[in-house]
């Protein structure tokens, strides 16, 4: 049992980290470091009434269907200058958030070659809701890329994983305004 959920575990971490890294490679051109990025401000709520939770969004980034069921994909515009993506992954666990971390930290290092993970900490939302954040770097297509992934605990024994992906020479700029963004997770109905 514990090496079914170990795979099934690789699977979904190396599913959101392709996905976000499929996205960001349709924008890779805007990576050249020509455009000049526009200041980034919170924007709307997203509100997940199929899995229960809410945060705001960085303004003017929208939602773009995910590719299967409990995946969804905020993305930022391309006037933007990010080629930035934010990935959510709603999947059952019935063990901690430690627990879940952990596993999707040994995943994402059997299964990602060359992907490094810089930090794991204690991330506390504005609502008191306690997560974990990995920050970590990737590289794809000669693309150096950051990854931070958020995750919490949702309703009825599942999982929530938000990973945001962009380039890694944004990640100074844009990191700030995705905690803040994050800090505004909750459940619905907390």
């Amino acid at each position: 049992m514990k090496m079914v959920l170990r795979v099934g575990l690789g699977l979904v971490g190396l599913v959101v980290i392709v996905l976000g890294v499929k996205q960001f490679a349709t924008g890779i051109r805007e990576v050249s470091g020509k455009r000049t990025t526009q200041p980034q401000k919170l924007g709307e709520t997203y509100t997940s009434t199929e899995n229960g939770y809410t945060h705001r969004i960085p303004q003017g980034w929208g939602r773009k269907a995910g590719p299967q069921p409990g995946v969804t994909m905020i993305v930022a515009p391309k006037e933007s200058g990010f080629a930035s993506n934010m990935v959510t992954t709603v999947e059952p666990f019935d063990g901690s958030l430690r627990a879940y971390t952990d596993a999707n930290i040994k995943s994402i290092q059997a299964n990602v070659p060359g992907a490094k993970i810089l930090s794991d900490t204690e991330f506390v939302t504005d609502s008191k809701m306690s997560g974990y954040k990995l920050k970590l770097q990737n590289k794809v297509k000669n693309i150096a890329l950051a990854q931070t992934m958020y995750l919490f605990d949702g309703p009825s024994g599942k999982k929530i994983i938000v990973t945001c992906t962009t380039p890694s020479e944004r990640a100074p700029q844009l990191e700030p305004l995705l905690d803040e963004c994050m800090k505004t997770f909750a459940l619905s109905g907390r």
